[in-house]
């Protein structure tokens, strides 16, 4: 390896988010011999790097290519300029494509190698090099310059094409999570490509979470807990509610994420202010390094109801049975049938506990789609080692109030980690 190349090391350090067992066994389940991420999502969990130029709002301008062959190189494609972010935002994928511009001749026509390919221009920056002398930062960009000048295409379109070439995909069946893509690939040459849309066999890989996955989610529930913690401690009589979740934002900031929302529901509505005798729901999510925390509670302005206070007990009590039955093989619904079952022979009619995944999304599971008719998707899903979820415990009676449960839950091959606080019981605020 060059000196150049060696000083760039770190560029492919990160640690890797994708369960790759997974991903294997869900290729095989579907014919596949690759997948191909075009969304910043799916780039980010494929690749571990979070690309500028998606949230810039820039669709197709980075890739990501994740292959069957296990013997075959995944690749991230991306801008030459945007190269630098790598020092800070580095992938695990050895295998960076790059892409310039096409090359043009003195009259502005592009040009075109023996068998039609469109040249790039070599120079990985458009940015003037001085004499010096050069800092570290200096060399660094330099070493970069080095390590790609020449190998770049001319288009993000041409570097994915090479990627799925040297991933022995070209003529074969890849999953797209934008299947877009597919003709504009066939269009440049690869017409033995055939597509699959990939959008829900993304989310069914991402439904069973890394050790790396679970650390980032275990950091975002945390921190969401503490952000909703401090939004509770704003709570007064007068306050609107538009402020809670302004107050969950803004500690958010301060945890180094960002509040996505704080849902907060007096008697089923979201308006208004808080008053003395009030009782809410309080849903809130934000996010960690692309991971969504989840957690919710309920909070009592003033002396609380009985009948709330038995709720919110039999809301924990219940919550906690359910999180020790689920393993690895449970389906989501007999979670959910088990909850309301044990709310019942707590004297209460009307438990209702849905589980659904948290990971890159706050929904991280496979979904309906709308070109589909209804009821053509199996909802049930199942629970395995790896699956992080919440059981979602919204309550709301029209003319007595709206309530509130939800913790993030890990689930292990003998029980469960708890990744947020499960300390759910009914928050009373001074009236």
């Amino acid at each position: 390896m060059s000196d150049s190349a060696k000083s760039i090391d770190h560029f492919y350090s990160a640690k890797r988010l994708l369960n790759m067992e997974r991903a294997y066994q869900t290729m095989d389940k579907y014919g596949l011999s690759g997948l191909v991420a075009s969304t910043s999502l799916n780039i980010y969990y494929l690749s571990s790097h979070s690309g500028i130029m998606q949230w810039m709002g820039r669709p197709f301008s980075t890739f990501a290519f994740f292959p069957r062959d296990e013997n075959a190189p995944p690749a991230l494609i991306l801008s030459a300029v945007m190269l630098y972010h790598l020092d800070y935002r580095p992938t695990w994928m050895s295998n960076v494509q790059t892409y310039t511009l096409p090359s043009r001749d003195e009259f502005g026509k592009i040009q075109f190698d023996d068998i039609g390919v469109p040249k790039a221009t070599p120079k990985t920056s458009f940015w003037p090099v001085g004499p010096g002398p050069y800092n570290a930062r200096d060399n660094l960009q330099l070493a970069m310059a080095k390590a790609y000048e020449g190998k770049s295409s001319a288009s993000p379109l041409y570097a994915l094409k090479k990627a799925i070439e040297e991933g022995g995909a070209a003529s074969s069946t890849v999953g797209f999570d934008d299947p877009r893509v597919v003709p504009w690939l066939q269009d440049i040459g690869l017409s033995k490509l055939k597509g699959r849309d990939a959008l829900n066999i993304f989310k069914e890989i991402r439904m069973v979470k890394t050790d790396n996955e679970i650390d980032l989610l275990r950091q975002a529930s945390q921190r969401n807990e503490t952000a909703l913690n401090y939004a509770i401690d704003q709570i007064e009589p007068g306050f609107p509610l538009e402020g809670i979740e302004l107050a969950h934002a803004r500690k958010w900031a301060d945890l180094d994420g960002r509040g996505k929302w704080l849902i907060a529901n007096i008697h089923g509505l979201n308006s208004g202010e808080v008053q003395a005798g009030d009782f809410m729901k309080l849903d809130s999510v934000g996010v960690y390094k692309g991971y969504h925390g989840d957690v919710g509670r309920t909070v009592m302005v003033g002396d609380p109801p009985g009948s709330l206070i038995k709720r919110i007990e039999a809301d924990t009590k219940c919550a906690r049975v359910v999180y020790g039955a689920v393993k690895p093989g449970m389906k989501f619904s007999e979670a959910s049938d088990m909850f309301r079952d044990l709310m019942l022979q707590e004297g209460i009619e009307t438990g209702f506990g849905a589980p659904h995944n948290v990971g890159l999304e706050h929904t991280d599971q496979p979904v309906d789609l709308g070109d589909y008719p209804l009821g053509t998707f199996d909802q049930d899903l199942t629970f395995e080692a790896g699956t992080v979820y919440t059981l979602d415990m919204p309550y709301n009676e029209v003319g007595w109030g709206t309530t509130h449960v939800e913790d993030m839950i890990a689930v292990r091959e003998n029980g469960y980690e708890a990744l947020s606080s499960m300390d759910t019981s009914l928050i009373v605020r001074p009236a």
